[in-house]
């Protein structure tokens, strides 16, 4: 944990004397599709109501997050099987690195503060993924045994999150990369296409969808329960990404 806040530390003095963030502070971007259309959106952190179309996307995402600066919007396509980055202007796709190895990549999230890439292909386990070389590599279970990992999230404090996304479970677990995952709770939906935190906040975020449905569920998570709140419910699937970073939560903890 000491080198996790000396990172950090590191991390908010580059960021307060870099540029400002710009355009999408504070937005969610996602993949929305809906009856063969697909396109890049963005809206308001936890009003994705307030959607605004970004541009249109004809492949298909397998997931997306920022990196610490919240800047670059990388992305798995799982159409074309790269890894690559998305542009905030116009949704448009750039591969980066072909992905290497057994298919498929289903969940994505990048560490926050340290930058390393995290995956799951499906199954029970979490895999790091060299943006280099497009490898991953098995790093440890994420869910028990027989699990499907549908979804990922990680916290300014390096609490890691997966969603067990098989149609008959949902339950939400930490994952401990020296020990076994840790049972979280059940949020009561099944299907988790995306998890992720409001880094200025802590907040957690996720979308589900019923096989064969049209519609998905938007929720508040409380990480600590995964009993869900403000659920609500909007045509379409869903894979997102908040557009924040972790330094203002280190700077408001700092100041206080």
């Amino acid at each position: 944990m000491r080198v996790r806040l000396l990172f950090l530390c590191t991390f908010a003095l580059a960021s307060a004397i870099s540029p400002g963030r710009g355009l999408g502070a504070d937005q969610v971007f996602a993949q929305y599709f809906l009856s063969g259309s697909k396109q890049i959106v963005r809206f308001p952190v936890g009003n994705p109501s307030a959607m605004v179309v970004v541009g249109p996307l004809t492949d298909t995402l397998a997931g997306m997050d920022f990196d610490p600066s919240a800047n670059v919007l990388w992305a798995i396509n799982f159409t074309i099987q790269s890894l690559g980055t998305i542009d905030r202007v116009s949704g448009a796709f750039t591969s980066a690195v072909a992905l290497q190895g057994d298919c498929c990549i289903k969940a994505f999230t990048i560490d926050p503060v340290a930058g390393t890439f995290y995956v799951s292909k499906g199954d029970a386990f979490l895999y790091s993924l060299d943006r280099s070389s497009g490898v991953a590599t098995l790093v440890a279970a994420a869910a028990p045994s027989g699990a499907q990992v549908t979804a990922l999230a990680m916290d300014c404090s390096g609490r890691l999150l997966a969603v067990d996304g098989d149609p008959n479970a949902g339950s939400i677990y930490e994952v401990h990369l020296d020990a076994s995952p840790a049972l979280v709770g059940n949020p009561g939906y099944v299907g988790a296409t995306s998890l992720e935190f409001d880094n200025d906040t802590g907040a957690l975020y996720g979308w589900f969808n019923v096989s064969g449905s049209d519609a998905s569920t938007h929720a508040t998570i409380d990480p600590a329960t995964a009993q869900p709140s403000q659920a609500s419910q909007l045509p379409g699937k869903y894979r997102m990404a908040v557009r924040n970073t972790c330094f203002r939560i280190f700077a408001g903890d700092f100041e206080s």
